[in-house]
């Protein structure tokens, strides 16, 4: 049976949701939700036939779906986590999920004391590329890590006004942290492990952003390896990581976004002389995350996600921008 959905927020991301899962078979979208909804939003929903509740609350108690997926600011998103978890609703977080680990903390604790599923929107770990990468380093093929770093720009937002939420720090602080920089965090964590320090700066080359536009971050973590983020929101789309190890090392080249589909690349050097070189065609990593989700809700697997993971990232999120502030190492907080 297919799980009911509702989609709180139909901005550009709200959009991308309802185009993409309009067309799975493993949920159903019953309405959506926007205070302020725009004319293409009334225009995808009338496409849709779907009725768009100007109020939270309301479409919360309708009682029509069985989980949500907010696509909302992320200083709503604590909030609204509390108040569909007292109703016995699933979430999916577009991330990041807050900008405060104490607010994660409720969250999740909020989702499991509900028996719910708390969903995150960090699709990048679906791509064929970075699940290759992660059976590369489980595998060992490469030996004891001795360093990786990883490198995102996008220009999607470089035009917004410099009033514009995105780029205000209270919102969006450090730089290109909250839009491209949590992906980087979160992979690294998911392929390294644990965090516990980090040293960051950012810096204002291009945009006039509160907020700067370039933030480069040192992540230490617990095994002892150190890795290395950088996120630019000037240019053009690039992602890069590359992962030197012991017996050699493996660098991805990922032109994949989710709403401009590119291959990706990866290039593995071993120190006997073995080269070996991979693509992969782009997919739908965006509905490949949600349908994990609901996969989970359904009991058929468990969430990729786990809650450590989930609250470890917004810990580095937050140490990176103090680091920023204080031009020192951060301590990244621990969930316990």
């Amino acid at each position: 049976m297919a799980i009911k959905i509702s989609i709180a927020g139909l901005g550009w991301w709200g959009k991308v949701m309802i185009e993409r899962l309009s067309r799975s078979n493993k949920l159903e979208i019953v309405n959506l939700i926007d205070p302020f909804p725009d004319q293409e939003a009334l225009k995808l929903a009338k496409t849709n036939n779907l009725e768009i509740y100007k109020d939270f609350d309301t479409a919360l108690n309708s009682k029509t779906f069985d989980a949500i997926i907010l696509c909302t600011p992320n200083s709503f998103h604590m909030e609204q986590t509390l108040k569909a978890s007292k109703l016995g609703i699933h979430v999916f977080c577009e991330k990041p999920l807050s900008l405060k680990s104490f607010e994660v903390k409720e969250m999740i604790n909020a989702c499991n004391q509900n028996e719910l599923v708390l969903g995150v929107g960090h699709e990048r770990r679906f791509e064929k590329g970075w699940m290759r990468l992660k059976e590369i380093i489980n595998g060992n093929k490469l030996g004891n890590i001795m360093h990786a770093e990883a490198h995102f720009s996008h220009d999607k937002l470089a035009n917004l006004p410099a009033d514009n939420w995105r780029a205000d720090p209270e919102f969006a602080p450090a730089a290109g942290m909250t839009g491209m920089g949590v992906h980087l965090t979160d992979l690294m964590i998911w392929l390294f492990g644990p965090v516990d320090k980090v040293f960051a700066s950012t810096a204002k080359r291009a945009l006039k952003f509160k907020t700067g536009d370039v933030v480069t971050a040192s992540l230490q973590h617990s095994s002892g390896l150190n890795s290395q983020i950088t996120a630019i929101l000037k240019t053009p789309h690039y992602q890069r990581v590359t992962i030197w190890g012991e017996n050699g090392w493996v660098e991805l080249v990922d032109s994949s976004h989710p709403d401009t589909p590119g291959p990706s690349f990866m290039k593995m050097v071993m120190n006997d002389g073995a080269i070996k070189e991979e693509k992969y065609e782009w997919t739908d990593t965006v509905s490949a995350n949600i349908h994990n989700f609901i996969d989970s809700i359904q009991g058929q697997n468990k969430y990729l996600f786990t809650d450590v993971e989930k609250f470890q990232n917004i810990s580095v999120l937050e140490a990176i921008y103090k680091s920023s502030l204080s031009k020192q190492n951060e301590k990244v907080e621990s969930f316990n």
